[in-house]
């Protein structure tokens, strides 16, 4: 094949609307996986395992609860805009309004919950201005990815994803220059302050590109936002809240590792959330005609993140032994648990394209029960985890949750399909 035949091909797939946006997500988490792993390697430096153990447990509280901010109107705006943009206006002023109505109460639910938990040298203030920083500004810059996914518009997304991104990672850069010790309450102001104009460029991009909004409350479901705010809040919880577990069971330098080793994998999952990104608004294209329709989509998805999740398991066997190297000797601990979590991205893909499913397909309150009980489930095996194996015990009990989480999904997906087509039983 010549070159010419390589660049008409080339320009035949990114002629798709599908295969465009997702060579603009794998670019867009690729590239977040270099600035995410940039403020990682000085945040954990400057803080260490301790402190950096510390503000990644008081983080994931933060953002736990900043979920509730909004009601789940982002959400709505983006399964509703995906099919009708014309009703954007409508639902982009609601979701302001909602942020703006919820914010204080949560920021105040989150300080109290805080206040009872093991937050080592933080202190109030500094507390403060991370939930301030989460629950607000960060808040504000979320809705604005929401608005340009809601719209196929990758390429903005990207700008909004990275920018906050590059925007922290510039305030622990120049914090970690100018400072000759970087502190936890330090660190909050800076944190503070980027997300703080993250949110304020976001904000003036969405205004500019899709005009105002329209400030109403008619026609919200606010059933279906709080379905929505309960499952991703305990998706947040999912995802972190074993964070806060390892520190109140094993301590801030324990802590520190395991989110290291976390963070890590986290970062390399990039390609599987390019693909579930990339392919989110079309569940709920294909599911507006029927269920079937919806979950065959999701099917044809698998293959693609199943050869991406085994590639990324081999990349994360290699890579770990040299973690050391990057963020210091301290973190010599992390290397053993990373390895442990190598088929971490996979099991994460896959039960994204069922979570996925499920809330395109009318089945929400059922993954939000799933979800709920997964909250719950987490803190036991991690603790027990932590009991009786240490941080290896933790990352194994975690990712024998994961396991359970997946099969259960796609049990009930599977369930759902057969009662649809009894011929094929």
């Amino acid at each position: 094949m010549t070159l010419r035949q390589v660049g008409d091909r080339l320009r035949q797939l990114l002629a798709s609307p599908l295969a465009r946006n997702t060579f603009y997500y794998g670019i867009n988490f690729s590239f977040q996986v270099f600035v995410q792993f940039g403020f990682f390697a000085l945040i954990s430096r400057a803080l260490g395992p301790s402190g950096y153990g510390t503000f990644a447990s008081v983080s994931a509280v933060a953002l736990m609860v900043s979920v509730f901010v909004g009601w789940g109107s982002e959400h709505i705006l983006i399964q509703r805009v995906a099919v009708s943009r014309a009703d954007f206006p409508d639902y982009f002023g609601r979701s302001l309004m909602l942020t703006g109505i919820t914010m204080v109460p949560g920021m105040i639910f989150a300080f109290l919950v805080l206040h009872f938990l093991e937050t080592g040298n933080f202190s109030s203030l500094g507390i403060f201005c991370l939930i301030v920083a989460e629950c607000g500004f960060r808040k504000i810059t979320f809705l604005g990815s929401a608005a340009y996914m809601a719209h196929d518009q990758a390429s903005k997304q990207f700008l909004v994803d990275n920018g906050s991104l590059i925007l922290r990672l510039l305030a622990v850069l120049a914090l970690w220059l100018s400072a000759d010790v970087v502190t936890l309450d330090m660190w909050a102001l800076w944190y503070l302050a980027a997300s703080a104009l993250a949110a304020a460029v976001t904000l003036t991009m969405v205004l500019v590109d899709f005009g105002r909004p329209r400030f109403t409350f008619a026609g919200f479901d606010f059933k279906l936002g709080f379905l929505f705010s309960l499952e991703f809040a305990s998706a947040s919880g999912l995802r972190d809240m074993d964070k806060p577990v390892i520190l109140q069971t094993l301590g801030t330098e324990q802590a520190g590792l395991y989110t290291a080793a976390f963070r890590i994998v986290d970062a390399a999952t990039a390609p599987i959330r390019a693909v579930l990104y990339a392919t989110y608004t079309r569940y709920f294209r294909h599911a507006d005609e029927s269920a079937e329709h919806g979950i065959a989509f999701g099917v044809r998805v698998i293959p693609f993140v199943l050869g991406i999740g085994i590639l990324l398991a081999a990349f994360i066997l290699f890579v770990a032994g040299y973690v050391p190297l990057l963020l210091g000797s301290e973190y010599d601990g992390s290397v053993g648990l990373i390895r442990i979590l190598a088929i971490y991205p996979l099991l994460l893909g896959l039960a994204g394209i069922g979570a996925d499913i499920m809330r395109s397909i009318g089945m929400q309150a059922m993954r939000v029960v799933l979800i709920l009980i997964s909250n719950f489930a987490i803190i036991g095996f991690v603790w027990a985890g932590c009991i009786y194996g240490g941080l290896e015990g933790a990352v194994a009990s975690r990712m024998a949750l994961q396991v359970v989480i997946l099969f259960t999904t796609w049990a009930i997906i599977g369930r759902r399909r057969t009662r649809a087509n009894p011929g094929n039983e």
